[in-house]
């Protein structure tokens, strides 16, 4: 039997090269959430079995949706709907020389690095095979080849013909990065030290990219530091490379003190320096903080790149402010900007998580018009935003025409389907979809077992539960930290506070440590009996435990109250947070 019916049944050298390594670290992200690659669709295909406007079932007054009552979604196509084409700007490849060429062919061809070692040895010492090398190189560099330059930057660091400069070393240090290998970009960032090459601002930039991109947030903040206490000051790149660093941790407060801090050290901020706070901005749900900051962009002469823009996009969007997000849409336009998938995908977002899913689909609608092929990340927001607003049957016409049009559903955007039919109350219908997924040779993962156990747990069948609970920790698919807040939530929900109480006591003896929603969630259980002392002795010990409260753990503080008093004395003690 297969594991998800068990589950379910039991329940440097050369100037060019200078030029390119100066600039690594300088990373700008992108808004949307997923990178996918681009289809042509048909559209009548892939909307035809969504509902027209008027049968939305959404109620402008009450800004909810109702399924008895169908009236329009107020949707504007003002001048932010322009039909243009997207432009494109595909550059030519460069042109190698022969020796390159050739050099390039030969260790594409070699079965293993110590066959590529041996092609390099035989290369004759003279200038024009290291101008080849670096031609190489830098050819692979622009192929993404990493695994082949890594190769190359290793046989002249292990006592080749040529002697390694600072520049080699860097981009040796980013290619590891680009692949993940942060203890060898580490060892190779004091390896420098026995050639008697001085780390450089592009030394230091690379080996926080490579901590950020292994994950390795703390080790990347402490680059930081280090550099300062060295003779080599951080210029704009290093600031801009530590933001992105902050940027995935989510630490907008101490983002914040990085950016005034780079321009008290007359580190003027450049376009991707604000795009990027606006960015932390947005993800941590501050966009009246990056609409002033995305405004004080042009008092300070720097005017926005589309990214800024789509970042501003998306800072509302996640907010679901679409009226807003169209607004800047039409701007970014007006200033003769042509949006883009991530710009388009961003405006989905906005009337998605704003409830107006009929504004989504003529979103889409238009961005084909405008000649925009849409990627998975599209479809996926489509079907969310039909999901949110309890049109089941629409959600699932957008995932099966994803198919129809060439594209392979993701795990994505199964996941969203599945959440659909667990937020609609569809129990049945979610346990046949997973097991359908299996079927097919997809293999469910601890996310969509979660979504699972809230549907048993929400639909009352705490049985069916807690047997899929117990079969997890037996399987492939573990228990996570969203998989016992689940629990919190439903036993705290249904009014089992000891059991509750028993499961959140148990995280750290799991190695979990209890996040933001364990603590609102065991809070859940002693608000819903207005047991108001008990949330406010759970809401201090998760301060002191460094956890930041966030809008569901004010409103929960805030159910338990009993009278006027203790509503200000709650709001006095958000307020200290802010």
């Amino acid at each position: 039997m297969s594991s998800m019916a068990t589950l379910l049944v039991a329940s440097s050298a050369t100037c060019t090269i200078l030029r390119t390594i100066s600039n690594l670290g300088a990373t700008c992200s992108h808004t949307s959430s997923e990178r996918c690659g681009w289809s042509t669709l048909d559209i009548q295909t892939t909307i035809s079995a969504a509902k027209p406007i008027e049968q939305t079932g959404y109620d402008a007054e009450s800004s909810r949706f109702s399924h008895k009552t169908a009236s329009k979604v107020p949707i504007r196509r003002g001048r932010g709907w322009g039909n243009t084409p997207q432009s494109r700007s595909d550059r030519a490849p460069p042109v190698l020389s022969p020796g390159a060429a050739a050099l390039t062919r030969s260790i594409l061809t070699q079965k293993s690095p110590q066959d590529v070692w041996d092609a390099l040895d035989a290369l004759p010492r003279c200038v024009g095979s290291w101008e080849d090398l670096m031609e190489t190189v830098a050819e692979f560099r622009r192929q993404r080849k990493w695994r082949s330059a890594i190769v190359i930057y290793e046989w002249i660091l292990q006592g080749s013909m040529f002697k390694p400069d600072v520049g080699c070393f860097n981009m040796l240090m980013d290619a590891y990065g680009r692949t993940k290998q942060w203890t060898e970009a580490e060892n190779t960032f004091h390896l420098m030290k026995k050639f008697q090459c001085l780390p450089t601002e592009t030394s230091f930039n690379v080996l926080m990219a490579a901590y950020s991109r292994g994950g390795q947030l703390e080790r990347a903040e402490r680059v930081l530091h280090e550099m300062k206490e060295s003779n080599c000051s951080p210029g704009l790149v290093t600031y801009n490379t530590y933001l992105e660093v902050l940027n995935k941790s989510g630490s907008w407060q101490l983002a914040e003190d990085v950016f005034r801090e780079m321009q008290n050290r007359g580190v003027p901020p450049a376009v991707n320096t604000f795009t990027l706070m606006i960015n932390i901005y947005g993800k941590a749900h501050h966009s009246a903080k990056a609409e002033h900051l995305f405004q004080s962009m042009r008092k300070a002469l720097c005017p926005p790149s589309l990214f800024t823009y789509t970042a501003l996009i998306n800072a509302h969007a996640r907010e679901g402010n679409c009226v807003r997000a169209e607004e800047i849409f039409a701007e970014l336009q007006s200033v003769g900007f042509v949006p883009d998938i991530y710009t388009y995908n961003a405006l989905l977002e906005a009337y998605s998580r704003g409830g107006h899913p009929a504004g989504a689909k003529e979103v889409f609608e238009t961005m084909l018009e405008a000649g925009v092929k849409a990627d998975h990340v599209s479809y996926n927001i489509l079907i969310d935003a039909f999901g949110r607003a309890g049109l089941i049957s629409d959600a699932q016409a957008i995932y099966d025409s994803m198919k129809k049009v060439g594209f392979k559903p993701t795990m994505k955007s199964h996941i969203l389907l599945l959440s659909a039919f667990v937020k609609a109350g569809r129990v049945t219908d979610a346990e046949n979809f997973v097991r359908r997924l299996e079927s097919m040779g997809v293999e469910p993962d601890t996310f969509m077992f979660n979504s699972l156990l809230g549907a048993y747990g929400n639909s009352g069948r705490m049985d069916k539960m807690e047997s899929l609970y117990e079969s997890m920790q037996g399987s492939v698919c573990k228990p996570d930290i969203i998989t016992l807040n689940t629990l919190i939530n439903v036993y705290a929900q249904g009014g089992y506070i000891e059991r509750a109480e028993e499961i959140f006591n148990s995280l750290e003896s799991k190695g979990f440590t209890p996040d933001v929603m364990s603590w609102t969630s065991l809070m859940g259980a002693y608000s819903k009996r207005k047991l108001y002392r008990k949330c406010v002795s759970v809401y201090q010990k998760m301060l002191i435990a460094g956890c930041i409260p966030d809008r569901a753990t004010a409103k929960v503080l805030l159910s338990s109250c009993r009278g006027p008093e203790q509503v200000k004395e709650v709001t006095d003690m958000i307020e200290t947070q802010r």
